[in-house]
């Protein structure tokens, strides 16, 4: 199975609990790489790693089901704004102060959906007995370029 099955396959499979993680992973992946390359005066790469993330951050929005705890949503909605939003800022300004603004935010988001997984995930138990825990906190393999496109889901359902 190459990487691109691979991913594919991970995707098809994942709880939306998971396919979120996939997405702020992915959306924080791109941020340091655009960040990288603003920094080192590679421009044209910052805009396109920036354009990744950003899109990225755009399927986080898109993901949020106002119809389950409509004020929790709205928080959320507004953090991804302000993530968006200095991403956006970077890309104009090429200053890359703003993507570690989004970077901390997104970084911060991370670490609470995982511990938020981790509470809500139970431990399962094999036939021996042996109880596994499931570790969100493990990265997924990523594929930078995809060429299927894919269709958004909320990922509170």
């Amino acid at each position: 199975m190459n990487g691109k099955d691979y991913l594919e396959n991970q995707v098809l499979t994942a709880q939306p609990h998971q396919l979120h993680l996939m997405v702020v992973d992915g959306a924080l992946r791109f941020a340091r790489k655009a960040a990288q390359a603003i920094e080192n005066n590679q421009f044209e790469v910052g805009h396109f790693a920036l354009d990744k993330s950003r899109d990225l951050v755009a399927e986080l929005i898109g993901g949020l089901d106002p119809a389950h705890q409509p004020e929790m949503i709205e928080q959320l909605k507004a953090l991804f704004i302000f993530v968006y939003e200095n991403l956006n800022h970077a890309d104009v300004k090429q200053e890359a102060s703003y993507i570690h603004d989004a970077i901390k935010v997104l970084e911060i988001h991370r670490e609470a959906w995982c511990e938020l997984i981790q509470t809500l995930q139970p431990d399962t138990i094999d036939e021996n007995k042996t109880v596994h825990s499931h570790d969100p906190l493990k990265r997924p393999h990523h594929i930078e370029h995809s060429e299927k496109s894919h269709q958004s889901r909320s990922w509170l359902t």
